[in-house]
């Protein structure tokens, strides 16, 4: 796509003056003041800029844009030239009389994408947005494969391509996360006294930001997870029938050949593929062993500030060495005179448990309880028969039996692996055929094998139901 060609020469030049700063911001009010409104006419729009301007006092440069903008004149007249330049520039539309007899001011599509993604860039928090993009391919694939789902009707536009853009946005996060540790380690680097240790653990805000995204990646446990059933799902998503559609779509939308759009879409899925399952593993990895580098840098830095450049372990071993030369009584000397340049203090406060006024018991209170009420025989097997009238027994003799007559509807008798045991509901009735076998009035009986069979819910054994003979005669 040639980019400067569907935008205006003069797009850029608001972020290339000296009041870059002001034109952003008023920019960025037009935006939020046309969602407010259907429609932003000029009046409108002037009226925010001039309260804008109004209430924040921005000292505004003279230079030239066609008009002269700078103190010399009125914050009306400068709204009104702002805006002026504003649509010379392409950032308002042309001008267009609306129905209220006012021209309309409406940002250009291309600007409010623009300054969008400039605030997305340096404003948003990225604190969790790792674990938001992971937690965002699941659902994209989760609800893929969901009866009915609306994504499955263009695979390739509602599937496939936020997947893609996910996986790229993570990959960047990720590399934010690297370069954190880097900065970090450069701003250790500069510390020379305590103090700037104490301001860089409380206040630094990227060391914040870095470490409680980390941490929860790390310690949550749900990531792993979340990580493998993507994985599952990618492969599920490749071997279906939405995998042609997204080839088919493809195919028509950039008017290619089906090779070509095949292979397209197979790169596509090997580029997740890789990231899944291996660039993932390797950047976490990678992060794991920069954060130990960090931690083994800051105890050093921080040992050597607080020494004063001294080297204590290097004394202390030349302290010991010295001492263990010593004759007894010289050492014992030596070891006292060193216990006197020491001094341990004990600091303790009282807490407020220790003042606490117990609380008595109240003695007149009384004890509230539940009334104990006693049900009659009739009352109790009334609830009783009408317990049984709601809710049936599901596995009763006559139902074990009205469930095998259907199976074995002209036949004689039916195996375990003829059943079909797909849920757990079907393997309840054979355990039940077993228990009511040789009970009288039920008309099969059930013949246990040796061996196990293998269904979709249990292993059970292969047994074998048959009518009874009496049955047959009847």
């Amino acid at each position: 796509m040639a980019v400067f060609d569907a935008i205006d020469d003069k797009f850029f030049n608001p972020f290339c003056c000296r009041n870059r700063e002001i034109y952003f911001k008023c920019i960025s009010q037009l935006i939020e003041k046309s969602k407010e409104i259907p429609v932003l006419y000029e009046t409108d729009a002037r009226d925010t800029l001039i309260l804008y301007l109004r209430n924040n006092m921005f000292s505004i440069e003279t230079e030239n844009i066609g008009e002269e903008v700078g103190r010399g004149r009125s914050v009306q007249e400068n709204a009104s030239a702002i805006l002026r330049y504003f649509r010379a520039c392409g950032w308002i539309s042309p001008a267009e009389i609306g129905r209220s007899g006012d021209n309309i001011a409406s940002v250009s599509a291309y600007c409010r994408k623009l300054i969008d993604a400039i605030h997305k860039i340096f404003d948003t928090d990225a604190n969790g947005a790792i674990t938001n993009h992971i937690f965002s391919m699941y659902e994209i694939l989760k609800s893929a494969f969901e009866k009915g789902s609306a994504r499955a009707q263009r695979p390739y536009l509602n599937i496939l391509v936020p997947l893609v853009e996910n996986e790229c946005d993570l990959k960047n996060d990720l590399l934010i996360l690297k370069d954190s540790i880097r900065e970090i380690m450069r701003a250790v680097m500069k510390m020379a006294d305590a103090n700037s240790f104490g301001q860089f653990l409380i206040k630094d805000e990227v060391l914040n930001r870095f470490f409680n995204d980390y941490f929860f990646i790390k310690r949550s446990g749900l990531i792993p997870g979340y990580i493998d059933n993507i994985d599952r799902m990618l492969l599920r998503l490749r071997r279906s029938e939405l995998y042609e559609q997204m080839i088919q779509e493809y195919q028509k939308m950039e008017n290619l050949e089906e090779i070509t759009a095949r292979e397209k879409i197979d790169r596509q899925f090997a580029e997740l593929d890789s990231f899944i399952n291996l660039e993932y593993e390797q950047e976490m990895g990678y992060i794991d062993r920069r954060i130990n580098t960090y931690y083994n840098l800051y105890s050093t830095r921080m040992m050597m500030v607080l020494s004063n450049n001294t080297n204590l372990e290097h004394e202390l071993n030349r302290l010991l060495l010295y001492l263990k030369d010593l004759r007894t009584e010289d050492r014992e000397k030596a070891l006292g005179q060193l216990a006197g340049t020491h001094r341990l203090m004990s600091v303790g406060y009282v807490g407020r448990k220790s003042f606490e006024r117990r609380q008595k018991p109240r003695p007149n209170q009384k004890i509230a309880a539940l009334p104990q009420e006693e049900l009659s025989v009739e009352e109790l097997q009334r609830m009783t028969d009408e317990l049984l009238t709601e809710m049936p027994d599901r596995y009763s003799m006559k139902e074990v039996q009205k469930h095998f007559d259907g199976l074995m509807t002209g036949r004689e008798q039916i195996s375990v692996e003829e059943c079909g045991i797909h849920t757990r509901e079907d393997a309840t009735m054979i355990a039940a055929s077993m228990l009511y076998s040789g009970t009288p009035g039920f008309p099969f009986e059930v013949e246990i094998g040796d061996r196990m069979v293998e269904t979709e819910v249990a292993r059970i054994s292969s047994v074998r139901i048959k009518r009874r003979v009496t049955e047959n005669h009847e």
